[in-house]
């Protein structure tokens, strides 16, 4: 049982077919303001959300649609990180619009 640990967690790019690994691509992506990312889930961002989570970072309601979709799109992959910072600017725009 032991040795089953220490098996890879991903299936080898050369294993898998066309069509997983389209849906690995399409796994991997993350909605951004302008696009998406590609980065592989696997590798480490430092990046990932910068803008929105820095304190400098300004929007305004008419980008709220944008920002809920990045929102649902974290909600949706899993991305609990992302999904609170989304979820912070969204209330804030709230607030402000009360």
């Amino acid at each position: 049982m032991e040795a089953l640990y220490d098996q890879p967690k991903h299936v080898p790019a050369q294993v898998a077919g066309s069509e997983m690994a389209k849906l690995r691509r399409e796994m991997n992506r993350r909605m951004l303001g302008n696009g998406d990312c590609g980065r592989p889930v696997e590798l480490d961002c430092h990046f990932e959300s910068i803008c929105e989570s820095s304190t400098y970072f300004v929007t305004t309601p008419e980008f709220a649609p944008i920002l809920q979709r990045q929102r649902d799109d974290a909600l949706q992959k899993g991305e609990l990180g992302r999904q609170r910072v989304f979820d912070g600017l969204l209330a804030h725009l709230q607030e402000d619009a009360s």
